[in-house]
């Protein structure tokens, strides 16, 4: 229903009969047709409406009098109603104006038989034969009608009032000017009676002549009594009648076709008369056809309005078939509205629909039970799908299916994408019941709402809010289950009777195994769980259902940390197949590989992802920092990191696969020492300053564990280099000492110089000494003073084995013995293990020669030295750690 039509303005505000009015306003309809009254001044102005918009119509007046109303009445918004009047009132007209209205023309007339007044007299002068020109204002005619009701000024009029006339045309006129217009109405009417007399006079013959043909009328009517007797039309009546009879016997065919033809057209005038209901069933038939269920509901309620009480019997038949029509096109709704998916915006309209055609139930709530089903079997439809998959795949690739490589790579962090590989089957799961879950989700939380606010054209009902929100739970509650049974199944409930129904999938091989994670593929998946957790954010769901997206948050969140940092912790025991043994020096501390820097940089990329996929929380979402149980699974997590890389060094340096042929055993565990001995001194520190501004907490714990396992591995590659390196050397002292049968008891000649054992001892040192500084000048002290050491037991060890010595063999060994403490006492000097001991590491095997104890003897020993010293000299300085 429209509304109701209201008038504002209307030019030229008053004229006679038949003046054009324009008349605006507002609601005057949305065509012509809508138009079904007007009346302007209680005149009915329809036939002259003209329908210019719906603020304009233009129509001519009626024959109304005086100020009224405008009132126009539309199909739409019924009677109108109006803030301004028009005017209504007559003109005195003569015979050659035009008139809208009958005019009575019988004053025009005079009293001769064959005589009409002359034109000029159709002007009526005044009565008073007074002028009224000089007349500047009129009385107000409003004030004439409360004065005289029921009366006007025309002279014509049967209402005529004098006082009504002197008002309006002589309200300023003197009263002598009244007085002498009296006596000039007087002498004319005096005048006018004169008039009468003479015109008789004038016309004495005619009157005369008029009587005689009255008098042979009234002789003709006597003698016809006379002949025919007192009934004169007795005879006629029965002609008439005869001639009926005869007439009727000629026309009885033709009136009987008429009849019929009469009857044919009462018919087709009724039909065209109620053609609207006679063509119902068909116009229903084609607007349903059309989808135009609007026209179908408006035509259907039209028919019931004019027809629910009808007793005719064709009536009723063409109801009965609307009605029937009516329930299968609610049938055909009803089953439109269970089909999916559906916009929201389509389901309202066949919602409104439904209930103007008065469906016995509750349309609005059947589609949200319908939806709220669609949902759950769209998500398990899912899960079937990929669990399907799952198992096909399975028996197609046989047992070696989901075994991982090892050559896992960890994604950046800027990016955070997996590796362009075939996407696992499960990623693609999560991907696509995301999809599906926020494609039929939102609809039913937006439908719920739209039906509690009254949205959807039925009556509300308030007990079914509890309902909802349980419908809303369920859905959230198997989507985060499904997720949970896909990616983190541990996170279920294994005795729960429901565990079965979300499905079994597969647990992960390799790495991964203990834990079902899915390595870097996690990082993409947390995404898209955040992508659609803050979706649902703007959908304003209860906290019931926002929390449980939330708990499957922290899970993954936790999930996704242990998974990064033990794929991270494979990577780097793995970075073994990576080591090109191509060097790089380091001016502060000496040379190492590749590895430190490797192993840094992936340490740092694996924080930094960690810190952003997983501790950086997002809207509403719990803080992990806060959780001790977290941060305490972290710090463990970051040891075990921290420990792989030195496994690896230790198992890539003591490995004997030669992966280049220009290294050996030797340079490999030099370089592990060198690569050990940097991570402590320069990677440690700056991870701990890395972890420090990603705002993590105190990792210091974990430093101090890596570094006393990185100590321990140190000292295990450096016993392996010393087994390498010592070993060698010692076993080739004896041998060099007694070559040629040598003998400490004999008395040797005095060569004043030391033996050739001890210079090979030297030159072997120094190119231990070269090998060393070649790599790590660091370790130089450390090992040589090993090296030293191992020497000199040696050196006791043999020494003391000899039964006797000679004078000279005496002197010699001594002399040896001392060129060998001098030699590496410039390794001592700057050792300091050597510095903190007391004792001459050579001090036992000096103990094992007869001291000397002539003066030639001791003479000749410090000859020795001093020829070895200046021979030598290069060698020592060599061997000068300074």
């Amino acid at each position: 229903m429209g509304l109701p039509p209201i008038v504002t303005g209307v030019s030229p505000k008053e004229g006679p009969p038949g003046t054009r009015v324009t008349i605006r306003g507002e609601n005057f309809g949305s065509g012509p047709d809508d138009i079904i009254g007007l009346i302007i001044c209680n005149s009915d102005c329809l036939l002259s409406a003209e329908w210019v918009s719906s603020n304009k119509i233009v129509a001519r007046s009626g024959p109304g009098k005086s100020k009224g109303d405008i009132i126009i009445i539309t199909k739409s918004g019924g009677k109108g109603s109006c803030t301004v009047q028009f005017r209504g009132y007559h003109e005195t007209i003569g015979p050659l104006k035009e008139s809208a209205v009958w005019v009575d023309e019988s004053h025009l007339t005079g009293l001769g038989r064959h005589r009409a007044l002359i034109p000029s007299s159709y002007q009526q002068d005044d009565p008073l034969g007074l002028s009224v020109e000089n007349a500047v204002k009129k009385y107000p005619e409003e004030e004439l009608q409360e004065l005289f009701p029921e009366s006007n000024g025309e002279l014509g009029s049967e209402h005529f009032s004098p006082s009504w006339f002197l008002l309006q045309h002589h309200h300023s006129t003197g009263f002598d000017d009244l007085k002498a217009g009296l006596s000039f109405l007087k002498r004319r009417v005096e005048a006018q009676k004169e008039g009468q007399i003479s015109f008789l006079k004038t016309h004495a013959g005619s009157v005369i002549e008029q009587m005689d043909t009255l008098l042979t009328l009234k002789k003709v009517v006597e003698d016809n009594k006379t002949k025919y007797g007192p009934d004169m039309t007795a005879s006629l009546e029965n002609s008439i009648l005869s001639a009926k009879t005869e007439a009727g016997r000629l026309f009885d065919d033709v009136l009987k076709r008429k009849e019929q033809a009469d009857g044919t057209r009462n018919a087709l005038g009724i039909l065209q008369r109620f053609r609207f209901l006679f063509h119902l069933p068909s116009t229903l038939d084609k607007n349903i056809q059309k989808a135009d269920y609007d026209l179908v509901i408006n035509d259907y309620a039209r028919a019931k309005a004019l027809f629910r009480n009808t007793e005719v019997q064709v009536f009723k038949r063409v109801l009965q078939e609307a009605e029937q029509q009516i329930l299968n096109l609610r049938e055909v709704l009803q089953e439109k509205l269970q089909q999916y998916p559906t916009s929201l915006e389509e389901q309202k309209k066949i919602i409104r629909n439904l209930t103007n055609l008065e469906c016995p139930n509750d349309p609005a709530w059947l589609c949200i039970a319908g939806q709220y089903k669609h949902c759950s079997q769209v998500l398990f439809q899912c899960k079937d799908k990929y669990l399907g998959l799952e198992q096909e795949e399975i028996v197609k690739s046989g047992p070696s299916k989901g075994k991982r490589s090892n050559n896992l790579v960890l994604p950046s962090s800027s990016s955070a994408e997996p590796l362009p590989n075939s996407t696992p089957g499960r990623v693609t799961f999560l991907e696509e019941l995301n999809d599906r879950f926020m494609s039929v989700f939102p609809e039913l939380w937006r439908l719920g709402q739209a039906y509690f606010a009254g949205e959807l054209f039925v009556r509300t009902d308030a007990l079914k809010k509890d309902e909802f929100k349980k419908m809303v739970l369920d859905v959230v509650t198997i989507f985060s289950q499904l997720i949970r049974a896909a990616l983190v199944p541990h996170t279920l409930d294994r005795q729960s009777p429901h565990r079965a129904q979300f499905g079994i999938w597969q647990p992960f091989s390799g790495i991964f195994s203990d834990h079902e994670g899915i390595g870097s593929w996690f990082v993409l998946c947390l995404r898209t769980v955040r992508t659609c957790y803050a979706e649902l954010l703007t959908l304003d769901l209860p906290t019931e259902a926002i929390d449980v997206i939330r708990d499957l948050l922290h899970d993954l969140r936790v999930h996704c940390m242990r998974s990064l940092l033990m794929q991270a912790a494979e990577n780097v025991t793995h970075l073994a197949s990576q080591e090109n043994w191509k060097l790089e020096f380091i001016e502060s501390h000496g040379s190492i590989t590749q590895l430190p820097h490797v192993f840094e940089t992936q340490v740092i990329e694996c924080l930094q992802l960690v810190k952003e996929t997983v501790f950086q929380s997002e809207q509403r979402e719990t803080n992990l920092m806060e959780n001790s149980s977290v941060l305490s699974d972290l710090n463990l997590l970051v040891q075990k990191l921290l420990f792989s890389f030195a496994r690896s060094t230790e198992r890539l340096a003591s490995s004997d696969q030669n992966h280049t042929e220009d290294i050996t055993r030797e340079m490999k565990l030099l370089l592990g020492l060198s690569n050990c001995q940097y991570t402590m001194l320069y990677i440690l520190p700056r991870l701990k300053e890395h972890w420090n501004k990603l705002g993590y907490p105190d990792l210091s714990a974990a430093i101090q564990a890596a570094k006393e396992l990185l100590t321990k591995t140190e000292e295990r590659l450096m016993e392996a280099y010393l087994e390498e390196k010592v070993e060698p050397l010692i076993g080739i002292v004896e041998p060099s000492m007694y070559a040629g049968r040598f003998d400490w008891n004999k008395n040797l000649p005095i060569t004043n110089d030391i033996r050739p054992y001890c210079k090979e001892i030297i030159m072997n040192m120094i190119a231990v000494h070269a090998e060393v500084a070649q790599v790590s000048p660091s370790l130089v002290s450390r090992i040589l003073e090993r090296v030293v050491r191992e020497v000199a037991a040696e050196l006791g060890r043999l020494f003391s084995c000899v039964n006797k010595f000679s004078e000279s063999g005496a002197l010699q060994a001594s002399a040896d013995v001392a060129a060998l403490s001098r030699a590496c006492l410039r390794v001592r000097k700057h050792s300091n293990d050597m510095r903190s001991e007391p004792v001459n590491p050579f001090s036992e095997a000096a103990d094992m020669i007869p001291p000397l104890t002539t003066e030639n003897s001791i003479e000749s020993h410090n000859r020795i030295l001093m020829n070895f010293e200046k021979r030598m000299k290069f060698q020592l300085f060599c061997l000068d750690l300074k």
